[in-house]
């Protein structure tokens, strides 16, 4: 997997000077003007490496931020501030992040930060100024004068639960990692009978932490030694860490790398809430066969502002029929493109649809328990949503304990990602969700849970969706809507038309995410749900230029993941 692909949103703390205590401070006319001058100071005496890139103002967006938590103002970069700015009276906070949300990565530091609480009062101007501070950490790597000497060939890894890079004998640029969890560095010197290697752990890495990493040789024995100097960077203090991530704290019981579900919602591994909208996409259907009419469609996808897709997929591969590539290599190279574009995949399996039976269900889980299958989806575990079954439709008690033991299986087998589960009645069904929902997240050891409802003719009638969908809120039930259409049933010349809108606008309302149906392909009486007249996205049909450009449609509301550039 493309590693450099998976990235970081981090959400950083800013200084604020001009308040006289912590305490939010009195504003004492609302509704008024008044104005802000905000100067913003990068501290980044942290470039020790003569050639490391200089950080720009580009570098560094910000945004004012209301009592409420919303944003107010939002700016690019630092040097893209006004000298002035115009806000209503009332308590703001400034929130800075890194324009670069790499996870990992030579000289791309990230610095930022959150204020304190500043007041804006009617007609007053309000001078404050803001100081950011490196918030991942740095780590650079040396080879001995000895090393360079007595060896021709010499070189380290070092690793991060997020990804790894390479240190070559020349590479002097320092690397920037995000500051959690251990570093594994690996140091491999000489060739032949003289290579060895040296291996060692950094335990706990802290943000505004540098790590000198310096590979020698022993005097006497020859033994290759590596040691690490900790030093604080920008002035920092151990006793006062900052969380690079200003989101969410992943619950203790779950122990994904990805995404998780935490009161009701879906967090990415930032800890940043991500709400799923986008479409579905047919690829077992029309990628076979030398053709690559659901691979290529991605990037339309993509380009009408879709933040997720949901990837059509069936448990039948034979490779004769996809140009002789094995299916793990095949997936691969949709999930890697999918992020490459900025897409968050979630994959479902299309063979079970409606089907009632307990063994078939759990013949979905085994499929992804396979070897070949199982290494694919722990791959890409940081940025993958697994859906096991497409509107797989057991009743009763049968669809909890079926799902309970397809979970079972599947997290015994190592995987820890977010996993996806369809209602009954062909997905239309949320009884069984509402019934045994908690339950079924309780028996999931990492409770990382997503329901989902597909919405066709039984939700014709608004009140019907805003019922369920509010329900599932009030239950803090993690919900997507993982299918929906503008109409569907009824007769040819009678089709059941469905308030789609309502659906659009309710979802917004509530936080909840969509994937509509389908983005081309519908054949068998429903072609009007393609939302594209071809694949290329050339044209859209009114379904699909509805789906993008109504007020809650995906230009106007799907906001990208934080962990995807």
């Amino acid at each position: 997997m493309k590693l450099n692909m998976i990235t970081n949103l981090l959400l950083l703390l800013f200084c604020i000077t001009g308040c006289s205590s912590n305490d939010s401070p009195l504003v004492e006319e609302e509704g008024g003007k008044g104005k802000l001058s905000l100067t913003v100071n990068i501290n980044q005496s942290v470039d020790e490496v003569a050639n490391a890139r200089k950080l720009s103002t580009n570098d560094v967006k910000i945004s004012i931020v209301d009592s409420d938590g919303q944003t107010v103002e939002e700016y690019a970069s630092s040097s893209s501030i006004p000298e002035e700015i115009e806000l209503t009276s009332g308590v703001y906070k400034a929130v800075g992040s890194s324009n670069s949300t790499n996870q990992f990565g030579f000289e791309d530091p990230q610095y930022g930060g959150t204020s304190d609480d500043f007041a804006i009062e009617t007609a007053q101007l309000t001078s404050t100024t803001l100081e950011c501070k490196l918030q991942n950490t740095k780590v650079t790597v040396e080879y001995s004068d000895l090393v360079k000497n007595q060896f021709s060939d010499y070189s380290s890894i070092v690793k991060s639960s997020f990804g790894e890079l390479s240190f070559e004998k020349e590479e002097t640029r320092a690397a920037y990692f995000r500051a959690s969890g251990n570093l594994t560095v690996k140091s491999t010197v000489g060739t032949g009978a003289a290579l060895q290697n040296v291996e060692f752990v950094i335990e706990n890495i802290q943000p505004q932490t540098h790590y000198k990493v310096t590979v020698d040789v022993e005097s006497g024995s020859g033994k290759i030694v590596v040691t690490v100097d900790t030093s604080l960077v920008d002035g920092g203090e151990h006793s006062i860490i900052v969380t690079p991530i200003q989101g969410e704290a992943r619950p203790d019981y779950n122990t994904s790398i990805g995404f998780f579900i935490k009161e009701g919602k879906l967090y990415d591994s930032n800890g940043m809430e991500f709400i799923p909208r986008g479409v579905n996409n047919a690829h077992f259907w029309f990628d076979s066969g030398n053709r690559h009419y659901a691979f290529d469609a991605l990037s339309p996808i993509a380009a009408y502002y879709s933040n997720s897709v949901r990837m059509v997929w069936q448990t039948n591969y034979q490779s004769n029929s996809w140009s002789d590539i094995e299916e793990a290599t095949t997936l691969k190279r949709m999930f890697d493109e999918a992020l490459r574009l900025g897409l968050v995949p979630m994959i479902e399996l299309h063979d079970v649809t409606g089907d009632e039976s307990k063994e078939n269900l759990l013949k979905m889980a085994e499929f992804y328990v396979r070897p070949d299958i199982l290494s694919v989806m722990k791959e890409y575990e940081s940025v993958l949503l697994i859906n096991i079954a497409n509107e797989w439709s057991g009743k009763d008690t049968i669809y909890r304990d079926a799902y309970i033991e397809a979970i079972t299986m599947m997290r015994n087998a190592g995987l820890k990602h977010t996993i996806v589960i369809d209602g009954s009645g062909w997905g239309q069904d949320m009884t069984p969700i509402f019934d045994y929902g908690q339950e079924i997240l309780n028996h999931d050891p990492q409770k990382n849970i997503l329901f989902s409802v597909h919405m066709y003719e039984n939700y014709r009638n608004e009140s019907t969706i805003t019922t369920n969908l509010e329900k599932a809120v009030d239950m803090k039930l993690p919900l997507i809507v993982g299918e929906f259409g503008f109409q569907h049933g009824g007769t040819a010349d009678n089709p059941i038309q469905i308030p789609y809108t309502h659906i659009l606008s309710e979802c917004e309302r509530l936080g909840l995410g969509w994937y509509a149906w389908s983005w081309k392909g519908n054949s068998g009486g429903v072609e009007y749900l393609d939302l594209s007249t071809d694949w290329e996205g050339t044209t859209l049909s009114d379904w699909g230029s509805g789906i993008v450009n109504d007020v809650n449609g995906l230009k106007n509301t799907a906001k990208k993941v934080s962990v995807i550039n």
